[in-house]
């Protein structure tokens, strides 16, 4: 399916850029990222307006890039600013520049139309990622070979946690829970609660609960944003510095049809000074994704060596998934071709 283009859209985390030059397919789209002199994050055109090599071949020269074929220079708002052996540049010489911005660790880029660019709209994690109160290892960047609405209707059906994920985040419960699921124009949300339900073995290593009362809420809105909010709480708990929070922060970002990056990281608002635990937390959760990814992949295999005219069916928990397809669908349909 083709993507809405007019979001914010991670490109990357911000550790990944430095003075080197960062090429990243987004969207279908080549593009170069580095940060200049001065610290901001700069994100254009990987072609050279010359014969459309990748600018990714060249080098850095001060803030500027080199093409690494003919030497044409370009700054970080794509302009042609040297071309070795004439005075003259023409206009037409330079490339595309991205709207690019820094927040709560992450580099987000706009790979729309530009005048629509708003930075109030970027999505706001700093709650989580930018506070005192949680803490967690970042994310890195992992390259799943499968289409990114695979990914936004993985985490949107939580019921594969039982089976996909039986040693670390799943219980039976979950998917024998029928889910609470808000749809509007700005959001899909899936909500399920238990008074006591079976403790994840993850749940059982950090706290030594057998039994919980936990709730699961996961959110997606568009471009590829996923916010999942949790608690627990030992069954019949009536003190609330027992209630344990833990938050993944998880968008996704479309690289070509058939392939996404992952940016997702779990954050904890208990034990924030024992880095054991941060170390702990972030292992399981690693695991966990990698699961989703070998999944996702499989499916991905799966879709291109069957016949198309093979059928899937939709389950009640689809509800959800269904849901984020027709709004990411609807929005790009409404864009410009």
């Amino acid at each position: 399916m083709r993507y809405p283009k007019n979001c914010w859209y991670v490109a990357a985390m911000s550790h990944e850029i430095g003075r080197a030059l960062t090429a990243r397919t987004l969207l279908g789209e080549p593009v170069l990222l580095f940060r200049r002199e001065n610290g901001s994050v700069a994100a254009i055109e990987d072609r050279c307006s010359h014969r459309r090599v990748s600018l990714s071949l060249g080098t850095l020269v001060g803030d500027h890039v080199q093409c690494g074929y003919h030497g044409l220079q370009f700054n970080g708002e794509g302009t042609c600013v040297r071309i070795p052996g004439q005075d003259r540049i023409p206009p037409q010489a330079c490339v595309r520049a991205y709207p690019v911005t820094e927040r709560d660790g992450f580099v987000w880029i706009w790979p729309g139309q530009r005048d629509l660019a708003d930075v109030a709209q970027i999505p706001d994690f700093s709650d989580v990622c930018s506070s005192d109160r949680f803490v967690g290892r970042r994310a890195e960047t992992l390259p799943v070979a499968a289409p990114c609405l695979f990914n936004i209707e993985n985490v949107l059906d939580l019921s594969h946690v039982s089976y996909a994920h039986e040693k670390t985040v799943g219980t039976l419960e979950v998917a024998e829970t029928r889910p609470d699921t808000e749809i509007n124009d700005l959001f899909v949300e899936v909500r399920r609660t238990w008074e006591r339900s079976a403790a994840p073995p993850m749940y059982q290593r950090l706290f030594n609960w057998m039994e919980v009362k936990r709730t699961q809420t996961i959110r997606f809105w568009p471009g590829g944003n996923v916010r999942l909010q949790i608690s627990v709480e030992p069954v019949g708990n009536t003190d609330s510095s027992q209630i344990r929070h833990l938050t993944v922060v998880g968008p996704c970002t479309p690289e070509t049809d058939t392939t996404h990056f992952k940016f997702s990281a779990m954050y904890r608002d208990f034990a924030c000074d024992d880095n054991a635990v941060t170390e702990a937390i972030a292992d399981q959760f690693h695991k966990t994704i990698l699961e989703d990814k070998v999944l996702m992949e499989d499916q991905q295999r799966n879709w291109q060596r069957d016949d198309q005219h093979v059928t899937m069916i939709d389950l009640a928990v689809d509800r959800a998934p269904l849901a984020a397809r027709r709004m990411l669908q609807r929005m790009a349909d409404a864009e410009p071709a």
